[in-house]
């Protein structure tokens, strides 16, 4: 299944980052159709057309006519805006990466900024999920410091939340 994190026009081009089996990066230009994923296949394939049924549906950031030396950065500043939405993109992007992290750094990066985010959103309907994901984590890097690390920021975050007024 793929999944469309975030699209970015910019001018006439698309720049997009989806979940496939793996996370993979599309530009598309919308003026000759010629596009680029960074999926096996390079191109012409279901990522490219998930982001411009998106991009059809309306469901896109506009940038203007510049073109972004970094569209996922640009793309991360429109998703700060509305916290709750980034929220949703970094657990369905956490919950690929653990799939297929096999040295857990960027899943580690990922759980990170969910709590910051559940935190900042109050959304602690995504604890359990996110908790049970770090038991996860915690058997298969059961010696690495890092997950004790995470376990604790876990726990500040549920306390924090269980303390504060809703």
């Amino acid at each position: 299944m793929t999944r469309v994190l975030w699209v970015v026009k910019a001018g006439d081009r698309l720049y997009s980052k989806v979940l496939g089996e793996y996370p993979y990066h599309v530009e598309v230009d919308l003026s000759t159709g010629e596009n680029l994923c960074t999926c096996p296949l390079g191109g012409n394939c279901s990522h490219v057309s998930a982001v411009v049924e998106t991009y059809e549906k309306g469901l896109f950031f506009d940038a203007g006519s510049e073109r972004p030396v970094n569209p996922e950065s640009l793309a991360w500043a429109y998703l700060s805006e509305v916290p709750r939405l980034a929220l949703e993109v970094t657990l369905a992007e956490f919950f690929n990466s653990l799939r297929r992290d096999e040295s857990g750094s960027e899943t580690a990066m990922l759980f990170l900024r969910a709590l910051r985010l559940i935190r900042e959103t109050k959304a602690e309907e995504y604890l359990h999920p996110l908790g049970e994901a770090l038991d996860e984590l915690s058997a298969v890097f059961h010696d690495y410091p890092l997950v004790s690390r995470l376990r604790e920021a876990y726990e500040d975050v549920k306390n924090a939340l269980q303390k504060e007024p809703l």
